[in-house]
């Protein structure tokens, strides 16, 4: 329960109040911990004395009637103001005086009859209940009354914060855990603690998150599991050819500018992409940009994408974003980054600048890569320099001295010679 006090103090006062309907309906994203949360406010009801019961909606039982009800309820049948009333007296039989906590998981999923019945269970006095329902997805009237008219409070339950999501992997890691390995799973996951067990659970068995001298560690090298990749299309769904596209430029991309998606794929996937919560677009200083709502999108997305479209997309990208006026020094960057990695000719001015600009950020990996393409693609002296200084800044001393060689070798006017043996 790290992270999640605020919730279950909520939760009590709205299960355990006098007079009225008692219960809450916890609504949330796929994977952030509804579901766990109202199996430990059951679990607390036990504790109490309360007798409860346990209902999973899944979408193979919407087409039954009671469907979702099947394991808990005997023999049922007549009219449907007889079935509901079979269905109450099942669900209340022995559970003596402290009455009965009534969880139900995923009820958007319910068919009418099944949301008639924990509609009609709210309303009994001796019935306390716990309903979960994902954010985004409709539900039949019966259960969306349950909030709209007032009858049980509505808990948005949110994603873990960083410090929590920190705090968290400590508590299962027992152990510290680097502040920059943290930051980075935080980042990766949003806050979903679904996403980030798969995630640290999958990194454990390949070993790359490990103790080392006593402190946890993740270099940060995503390799998504085939479970957590799973668990990830399965929250975006099935994606038409355009929303694919849509989903693929800004995997290669994002952010990028609602204008220049637009252009490179088809508006009208752009806006289904965004009412689907697959995609986020926001007003910055430049305008509106978009960018996929959720980190992992991006990462199951690259790892499907063959090499030669990624290529052709990268490269269209990087057009795109040439043509855009008023593009910043960071579009520059990541115009250069995308150039390298498409199919595009290579422009030594482009990637020259980049490398420095990579440098300036004091991402001496990502300069000394730039930069030797742009040596590679003819920038000459100044290029040479720049893969140097980042050879230097990564502390590679031995390497110094060859690239030195290289350097000198491209002066080409006595300023030049003198700015090599100077560094």
């Amino acid at each position: 329960m790290t992270g999640r006090v605020e919730e279950l103090r909520f939760i009590d006062q709205a299960t355990w109040r006098a007079g009225g309907p008692k219960g809450v309906v916890l609504a949330g994203a796929s994977g952030v911990g509804k579901t766990r949360l109202a199996q430990e406010v059951l679990a607390r009801a036990v504790q109490r004395g309360m007798a409860t019961r346990w209902v999973s909606s899944t979408a193979s039982a919407r087409g039954l009637p009671l469907g979702a009800f099947a394991g808990l309820l005997g023999t049922v049948g007549g009219d449907p103001a007889q079935v509901l009333r079979q269905g109450i007296d099942s669900l209340l039989a022995g559970t003596g005086r402290a009455g009965v906590m009534v969880g139900v998981d995923d009820a958007h999923l319910l068919d009418e009859l099944s949301a008639l019945l924990v509609h009609q269970l709210v309303l009994h006095k001796a019935v306390t209940m716990v309903v979960t329902v994902r954010t985004r997805e409709p539900a039949v009237d019966a259960v969306s009354a349950l909030w709209k008219d007032g009858l049980l409070k509505r808990l948005e339950v949110q994603p873990l914060s960083d410090p929590e999501t920190g705090a968290l992997l400590e508590a299962v890691s027992d152990g510290p855990v680097d502040s920059a390995s943290a930051a980075r799973m935080a980042a990766l996951t949003s806050g979903n603690a679904l996403f980030l067990r798969h995630l640290v659970n999958g990194e454990l068995e390949s070993g790359r998150l490990r103790a080392v001298g006593g402190v946890w560690r993740w270099p940060g090298e995503v390799t998504l599991s085939p479970g957590l990749a799973d668990l990830v299309e399965a929250r975006m769904g099935r994606l038409s050819s355009q929303v694919r596209d849509v989903v693929d430029v800004l995997a290669l991309g994002e952010p990028l500018g609602a204008g220049v998606l637009t252009r490179l794929t088809d508006a009208a996937a752009v806006e289904e992409a965004e009412a689907r919560g697959l995609v986020r677009v926001e007003r910055d200083a430049r305008g509106l940009r978009a960018r996929l709502t959720h980190p992992l999108y991006g990462e199951v997305q690259r790892a499907g994408i063959g090499t030669l479209r990624a290529r052709r997309l990268r490269g269209r990208i990087a057009t795109a974003l040439a043509n855009t006026s008023g593009g910043s020094a960071d579009d520059t960057l990541r115009r250069a980054v995308l150039s390298v990695e498409s199919g595009l000719e290579p422009d030594p001015a482009l990637l020259t600048e980049a490398a420095g600009r990579a440098a300036q950020l004091c991402d001496m990996r990502l300069a000394e890569r730039i930069g030797r393409a742009a040596v590679a693609a003819g920038g000459g002296f100044q290029a040479q320099m720049i893969v140097v200084s980042a050879v230097g800044g990564l502390s590679r001393y031995p390497d110094v001295e060859v690239e030195m060689a290289a350097l000198t070798a491209l002066a080409g006017t006595d300023a030049e010679l003198v700015r090599a043996t100077v560094t």
